[in-house]
């Protein structure tokens, strides 16, 4: 049975949720919360109808981000201390409001092919995004949750975190089956004593504490042959997301900036290489970056300075190594660049920054 005495219903809001203004997001994921809450044997209903989702909606139902903050941590509340329960909606989750996706990914013919859901899955969740960063033989899946409010604790931010790894967990399993190209999974917060108890079937080590949320693997793993291809199947599902997903075009600039992240090798290749990876004539990627009164080389500074810093906080960075990875010549180059971008070197840039985080 379920377990109603643990929960004393809130008030029912009665507001209709819009999908105009930043603060109201689709709220995709429903049936796994549902799944979850069931798995956990307590009643979600009347957390929803306080939460204002309207799951008889004729579309997506909405959630403002503060109630869905305040659902999760109310969820972790009731499902302690049997289950943790961002890792049981992680392991129910499924796109049921995408059908064709989980297709899509299910006949991939490597997980190379798969990387456009991870754009399309940004579209439907606009608090989430995840994109892939190839760095020479290793890579990293990166995942990063858009809470700007400044009260909430790291601890209620990464209860998403742990629930989207788990979800991805889950799928890594089912593709790959057992194996060791997953070298270590990176969490900036700290997670509960619950959370490593029950972590088992997660496919490498977590390290807690680091700077970003991401899965680090081998980066032969992209390219390692899927037992469930199908081409065919797989085209006409990428034809059905495309046509479920909204009607709504990324900037160019994001386009760029994501093509840069996921293959650092396009920083060093020119306009024509890009133009090229994006299916366009390099007249046409011009003339559309003129538009949106963007410059390509302005993108890529900016791509190569972010990817810099990102690199230089990490106390295994090679500054040799990662000069190459941003396209440049040599690690003299580089330095130079770095100079003119922030007057300081690579070296005493990151000697900076770790003198600013002991302080803090």
């Amino acid at each position: 049975m379920l377990d109603m005495t643990r929960f004393t219903p809130p008030p029912v809001s009665t507001a209709p949720l819009r999908a105009s203004g930043q603060d109201v997001i689709p709220f995709v994921g429903a049936n796994a919360w549902i799944k979850a809450a069931m798995h956990c044997r307590f009643n979600i209903d009347p957390l929803f109808s306080a939460a204002g989702v309207d799951l008889n909606a004729s579309n997506i139902a909405m959630v403002r981000k503060s109630a869905l903050l305040k659902l999760m941590q109310q969820c972790v509340d009731l499902a302690a201390p049997a289950n943790h329960f961002p890792l049981v909606m992680g392991e129910h989750f499924a796109f049921d409001h995408l059908p064709a996706l989980e297709t899509f990914l299910a006949t991939s013919p490597t997980l190379r092919h798969a990387l456009p859901a991870l754009q399309w899955a940004s579209m439907t969740m606009p608090n989430m995004s995840l994109r892939v960063e190839e760095h020479g033989a290793t890579s990293a899946l990166i995942l990063d949750v858009d809470i700007p409010d400044p009260d909430v604790s790291a601890a209620l931010r990464g209860y998403f975190v742990e629930a989207i790894f788990a979800a991805i967990s889950k799928i890594v399993r089912l593709a790959l089956g057992p194996n060791t190209l997953i070298h270590h999974i990176e969490m900036r917060h700290q997670p509960l004593p619950r959370f490593f108890e029950l972590t088992a079937g997660f496919p490498a080590p977590i390290r807690t504490g680091q700077s970003r949320d991401a899965a680090v693997f081998a980066t032969r793993m992209l390219d390692t042959p899927l037992p469930g291809a199908s081409p065919g199947l797989h085209q006409r599902a990428q034809e059905l997301v495309r046509q479920q997903l909204p009607a709504t075009e990324e900037k160019l600039d994001k386009q760029l900036e994501r093509a840069f992240r996921q293959q650092p090798a396009l920083l060093g290749q020119g306009l024509e290489r890009m133009a090229d990876r994006l299916g366009l004539h390099p007249r046409t990627l011009q003339r559309r970056l003129r538009e949106e009164n963007q410059q390509f080389t302005d993108i890529q500074t900016q791509c190569r300075l972010d990817m810099a810093r990102t690199g230089l906080m990490s106390s295994q960075c090679d500054i040799e190594s990662l000069s190459a990875q941003l396209g440049f010549a040599d690690r003299h180059s580089f330095t130079r660049a770095f100079k003119r971008w922030t007057s300081l070197s690579p070296s005493a840039w990151r000697r900076q920054q770790l003198q600013k985080s002991k302080e803090d």
